[in-house]
């Protein structure tokens, strides 16, 4: 059986498709995979390093930085930007349905974001099977469109949090988000001994996404005197504002020098890092979410305000409603009223052990494995259908 997986732009449309990747290896030992993403995202980056086949076709966004639908088509800057990728779009359908053509898939699995649309539209026009799969609460659009066409719709929270009235019922299958198995493996104590870390301190940890937050690393940045003074900081502060946090560490007393850690960005550390800390800072994106989730990582979550469709805000309720979370818009947060939650909750340990477990409540570590026998299932209808044909 061969099956073509394809997501990518970002981590969040990336780790997951990988994780189920595995998971289809372990199902099935003679399963050929060959993943398809953008030509300039993370995927293509980590993707060829672990042997899986891959292709880098074109793809393009449809931006919507404003909440007004005439904004956004009449802003002069989005208009550009979406008129040029329109053109990358038809060319990344043409590209994928070349792929496709030649690689001869029995079933073709979507993760959704911008470079699953083309592809998934090619396995329409081909015939072939195709799954998606929807991380957040609200669905994007890419997801929306092919769902008409997908055999099964699989989705990572719960039904009652969904509105899917658009989609056939038979359709969808409540999987889970998949995340990777690694991520369980970290070493709490060996991991803060080689970074000189008091284990015990609290240990807080800023995630700002796979692109990292200005908004974020401003905010800790505000007070980070002051949230030293209750533990100790792991900031994954992004590519692009590495350089800035380091400029601003350099500011601190030599002591609380040693009680902050910079990265850019985490891979392989990443069980580590999670293992190590106490409580999270981060924004809402599904993969993170389900990470923290399996990890039991109570968290204080800030939805990034102009996240497509809001879906980071509509994620972050349904964590902050069942007790797993803290939930901040951006415009109620400051660097101070940062230092006091974090302090109220070093304070209140029932209440970040209850957190703890509420986050636990909403993993499900099987997603994975939920994902590929899905979409075994399907490509095995089809294999045996080209049989019965021949």
């Amino acid at each position: 059986m061969k099956v073509v997986c394809v997501g990518g732009g970002t981590g969040g449309h990336t780790l997951p498709v990988l994780a189920v990747i595995k998971a289809l290896e372990r199902a099935n030992n003679n399963a050929k995979i060959v993943f398809v993403g953008s030509k300039f995202g993370i995927e293509a980056r980590l993707v060829p390093k672990m042997g899986i086949k891959y292709y880098g076709i074109s793809a393009g966004k449809f931006r919507r930085y404003h909440k007004s639908k005439v904004l956004n088509i009449v802003d002069p800057t989005t208009f550009v930007k979406n008129f040029t990728d329109f053109f990358r779009f038809i060319r990344g359908i043409g590209e994928a349905r070349t792929i496709l053509i030649h690689e001869k898939p029995d079933v073709v699995f979507a993760k959704g974001g911008f470079v699953s649309l083309p592809v998934g539209l090619a396995a329409k026009l081909l015939k072939i099977p195709l799954i998606t799969h929807e991380s957040d609460v609200v669905m994007g659009l890419a997801n929306r469109r092919l769902a008409r066409y997908a055999e099964k719709v699989c989705v990572s929270f719960p039904l009652k949090d969904l509105d899917l009235s658009e989609i056939d019922p038979e359709k969808i299958i409540e999987t889970g988000n998949p995340i990777r198995d690694d991520i369980l493996m970290g070493d709490r104590e060996g991991y803060l001994q080689s970074i000189g870390f008091d284990k015990k301190l609290k240990t807080i940890l800023l995630l700002g996404g796979s692109q990292g937050s200005r908004f974020l690393n401003d905010l800790l940045a505000e007070k980070l005197e002051k949230i030293l003074e209750l533990g100790q900081v792991i900031w994954i502060a992004g590519e692009r504002d590495a350089d800035m946090v380091n400029y601003r560490i350099q500011e601190l007393k030599e002591d609380q020098k040693k009680r902050v850690k910079v990265y850019g960005f985490v891979t392989s550390e990443i069980a580590d890092v999670y293992a190590a800390s106490d409580i999270v800072i981060s924004r809402s994106g599904s993969n993170v979410l389900f990470e923290l989730a399996a990890m039991g990582k109570p968290a204080i979550l800030v939805p990034f305000d102009d996240a497509a469709g809001s879906h980071q805000l509509a994620n972050a309720k349904v964590f902050s409603r069942s007790g797993a979370a803290y939930l901040f818009r951006q415009h109620d947060l400051t660097g101070a009223s940062l230092a006091h939650q974090l302090e109220y909750l070093f304070k209140n340990e029932k209440e970040l052990g209850s957190m703890a477990s509420s986050m636990r409540s909403l993993a499900n570590l099987g997603a994975s494995d939920n994902v590929a026998q899905a979409i075994l299932k399907i490509g095995e209808e089809r294999l045996e259908q080209t049989q019965e044909i021949k």
